[in-house]
């Protein structure tokens, strides 16, 4: 039987793509050039996310997601925190409540916005460390996700898209608790200019963001930044990102399980990143210039060598900026245009103290050839374990217990009451009769009529 889901997701795909080519928009996915690779990334994100979202139809977009079970005033990186990398720069590191989901909409794709339906994530193929804009200015730095190419120059100049901080707290791991009040975004909007976006690296399928360059902000802050090592997590198909951890298809359906079966590692390094030199703040982006990658671009913009021009200048830089292994950068950092646009490089980090300069056209050497696919693995099939058991010796067994003795309690015997005899009563005592007096005490008896009396003679 056919599949009709995989049905669904390849027109999906391919829909979203004709209606991006139609509107102007440059992501990855076009119809007509849906690579094998590119239909497997298409099919993995949306069983990545369809447990914690649901797909929505878009008169622009086509098939776009909306997460469910967000604030009403929810926007995208807001919830979680920054972290920098020497190889890829700012890093976006998702809170727990949006860990499922977020290493998929912060690193691939772009996000906009729809009145009817909110934020909404436009579906792309390329990996970012982040997909925002950066602004500065005031000793505050702020950010915003990066729209579609077409809604660039608006969405730059929405007050409500961005959200600022003081510029000491962009390494803090509670970030949100150090915002800026919503209703100062139409004065943090004039404070601040808009200095840097990521950048594209050629043949890669990869994007860096450099942002502003941890540097300045030691420099400028004095508050000590490190360098941090990442493990994201990257579909199959993403094979640019050096060290991520490789998310496996069986685990893409089962919810929860890609937390459990690919985590995310955050480390920090023991090198503080030292402070330029020079404090001047970045230069602001002329109206559609890319971004910057900085004097020190991040590692993984630096494997096809960088240009010339970039080369003089970080032999101009002055002063230690964190340790040759690391390569932190430092001047102001850079980051480019939308994913899918045209590869960033043309523009440069600010100005040299000594006056500005013309910066000529940059023009990005043809990428190498990619490597040739590993050999095949070698498997050694050891030779047979044959397990002889020891001999089993049977000891007699034991004579059986005697049985129990059960002590049974005596039979107990009721024995009648005894009879109740009733005694008769004892005899009343006999009546005692007081003796008669002495006869001298008796008194005689009247003398009768006619008797003589005792004296009298006879």
């Amino acid at each position: 039987m056919i599949d009709q889901s995989l049905i669904r997701r390849l027109l999906l795909g391919a829909a979203t793509g004709l209606a991006l080519v139609v509107t102007g928009v440059s992501v990855p996915i076009v119809a007509g050039s849906l690579t094998p690779a590119m239909a497997q990334t298409s099919e993995d994100m949306t069983a990545a996310l369809e447990a914690y979202g649901h797909w929505v139809r878009h008169a622009s977009y086509g098939e776009v997601w909306v997460p469910d079970g967000v604030p009403p005033d929810w926007q995208p990186y807001q919830y979680g925190h920054w972290v920098f990398t020497d190889d890829w720069g700012w890093y976006w590191v998702s809170d727990e409540n949006e860990d499922d989901w977020g290493w998929v909409v912060y690193h691939y794709g772009r996000w906009a916005f729809d009145r009817a339906i909110g934020w909404f994530w436009v579906p792309g193929d390329e990996w970012a460390p982040a997909w925002v804009d950066w602004r500065y200015g005031g000793d505050n730095v702020g950010w915003a996700p990066l729209p579609p190419d077409d809604l660039v120059d608006a969405y730059d100049e929405q007050p409500d898209y961005w959200v600022y901080v003081p510029l000491r707290y962009i390494g803090e791991p509670q970030l949100r608790s150090h915002f800026m009040p919503r209703d100062r975004s139409m004065i943090m909007l004039r404070e601040t200019r808009l200095i840097n976006r990521p950048v594209r690296v050629e043949g890669r399928r990869l994007w860096v963001n450099p942002g502003l360059a941890p540097g300045f902000i030691a420099g400028r802050t004095h508050v000590a930044l490190h360098a941090y090592q990442v493990r994201p997590r990257v579909f199959g198909a993403t094979t640019s990102v050096q060290g991520a951890v490789i998310v496996r298809q069986q685990d893409l359906r089962i919810k929860g399980a890609v937390r459990r079966a690919a985590p995310i590692t955050v480390q920090r390094s023991t090198t503080t990143i030292q402070a330029a030199t020079t404090t001047a703040a970045p230069q602001p982006l002329a109206k559609g210039e890319h971004g910057r990658l900085g004097s020190h671009p991040p590692r993984a913009a630096q494997g096809g060598g960088a240009p010339q021009q970039q080369q003089q200048q970080q032999q101009q830089q002055q002063g230690p900026i964190g340790t040759p292994r690391t390569g932190v950068p430092a001047g102001a950092g850079g980051a480019p245009a939308g994913a899918g646009g045209p590869p960033a490089g043309a523009g440069g980090p600010p100005p040299h103290p000594a006056g500005p300069t013309t910066q000529p056209q940059v023009v990005h050497p043809v990428s190498p050839p990619p490597p040739p696919p590993p050999p095949p693995a070698v498997v050694h099939t050891p030779p047979p374990v044959v397990h002889t058991p020891p001999p089993v010796v049977h000891a007699p067994s034991p004579p059986p217990p005697p049985p129990p003795v059960v002590h049974a309690p005596p039979p107990v015997v009721h024995a009648p009451p005894p009879p109740v005899v009733h005694a008769p009563p004892p005899p009343p005592p006999p009546a005692v009769r007081a003796p008669p007096p002495p006869a001298a005490q008796q008194k005689a008896p009247p003398p009768k009529p006619g008797d003589k009396k005792p004296d009298e003679p006879k």
